[in-house]
Parts: structure tokens; C-alpha cells; sequence
């Protein structure tokens, strides 16, 4: 019994030593904003310029403020968004880029043409950070339905994987503690 114990911890402790070393996530709370300039369509966002970096916090810190530093993808709609690449960022050697997940919703406000609001959820990177999921919003101003001003902002909403590792390690622990018991 004493043998297939020592197995069983040599198996945990060699698992989580192979594990491969990954850096943290983005913290939660991190956001960035940025605007520009887009063109509205009924199905279709597009940019004619790159937008500018004017906030970010926390993790994303160390971006700083750029113009004209955020590449923006033409966004699909009608109403979901098709999924992809939405922007991608880089300032300072640092690069972040937002990957929206599929179904994420456009609303057209009524009775402005070229104004809408689109929120989802996909994952954020950023240089030196696991990728990490997040909120993506985005809003039009000025209801015309050329050179419309943008602003959105990204937050990161991490997974709770640590805790997900932590009960393992508790299921574990709990595993030995009873084979302990049966022992004696």
C-alpha cells in the first residue's frame, strides 16, 4: 500500500513539475479604450485609418497612449458579428490584439443612421501575458453614416483556471489522506 501511495504522489508531483511554465493571465479589471474613425454600413463596419490608444490600465499599462497604433479588421454584422480578429494593437514593442468569439450582437440604435453598440466576449493577448478572456464594447457616435467616430474598450475577465488547479490539488491530497486512513 505504502508503494502504490508513493506512486500515486510521484505521479502528482511529476505532473505538475512537467507542466509547462506559463506566464499570468491579463489581471482582471485591465482595460484599454480607443477610438477613430469607421464607416457604417447596414452589414458592415470598416475603418479608413487606424484608431488611437487613449486609455490603458492595468495590465495593459504598459501600452501607454499611441495615435494611429490600433489596426482595426472589418466587423460583419446583421445582427451577430462573425467571429476573428478584431484589432490589433502595438506600441512600445508590445502588442495586444482582441479575438471576438462568434454571436456577439450589434444593436442598430433606431432612428440614427450609422450609430450602433456591439458587446461580445473573446479572448485578449497581450506581449508577456497568457492569452485571457475578456468583454469587448464598442459604440458609434454622430449618426452619419461616413467618418463615424468609435470608441471601445476591452476589460479582462480571466477564467478562474487556478481554482480549477487548486481543487485538483485538494482531490489529490484528499485521495492520499483516505488511503492514509485505510492503512491503519
Amino acid at each position: 500500500m505504502k508503494k502504490a501511495l508513493f506512486g500515486t504522489v510521484a505521479a502528482l508531483a511529476f505532473g505538475v513539475l512537467a507542466a509547462p511554465v506559463m506566464a499570468a493571465e491579463i489581471a482582471p479589471g485591465s482595460n484599454l479604450s480607443f477610438t477613430g474613425v469607421d464607416t457604417v454600413t447596414a452589414t458592415t463596419i470598416s475603418f479608413p485609418q487606424n484608431g488611437n490608444l487613449l486609455v490603458s490600465s492595468g495590465s495593459f499599462a504598459s501600452l501607454g497612449t499611441c495615435f494611429s497604433c490600433v489596426s482595426l479588421n472589418t466587423i460583419t454584422y446583421s445582427p451577430t458579428v462573425s467571429s476573428g480578429l478584431i484589432f490589433n494593437i502595438l506600441n512600445t514593442g508590445i502588442t495586444s490584439t482582441f479575438t471576438l468569439d462568434p454571436g456577439a450582437t450589434a444593436v442598430v440604435r433606431s432612428g440614427t443612421p450609422g450609430t450602433l453598440d456591439l458587446t461580445g466576449t473573446g479572448i485578449a493577448t497581450l506581449t508577456g501575458f497568457d492569452p485571457t478572456r475578456g468583454a469587448f464594447a464598442f459604440s458609434t457616435q454622430n449618426g452619419v453614416l461616413n467618418n463615424v467616430t468609435f470608441s471601445a474598450t476591452v476589460v479582462a475577465v480571466p477564467e478562474p483556471a487556478s481554482l480549477a488547479l487548486f481543487g485538483s490539488a485538494l482531490l489529490g491530497l484528499g485521495m492520499v489522506r483516505r488511503a492514509r486512513r485505510s492503512q491503519a
